[in-house]
């Protein structure tokens, strides 16, 4: 992963490490229901974003293997491309 993209990809975290804490505040704070809602899609949504970004990138490197015995790590791996998409 490049430097740009691998930036882009904690900088994406970070606004998500954000979301959290404000989704936590607004249950505390026992916040009107849409905007617990709404903010739990946000944070859902970012999660997505970020894990798609990071599959882009590091797909390749992800599925390389010492041996060819690795067949859990794939099916790992592509449960969790296609659970996440």
């Amino acid at each position: 992963m490049g430097k740009e993209r691998k930036n882009s990809l904690v900088q994406r975290l970070n606004i998500i490490s954000g979301q959290i804490n404000g989704l936590a505040k607004l249950i505390e704070n026992s916040e009107d229901c849409e905007k617990v809602t709404s903010q739990f899609y946000a944070v859902n949504s970012g999660v997505k974003k970020a894990i798609e970004l990071y599959f882009q990138e590091n797909l390749e490197s992800c599925l390389k293997f010492p041996n060819l015995n690795n067949k859990k790590r794939i099916d790992f791996l592509l449960k969790e491309i296609i659970k996440n998409k």
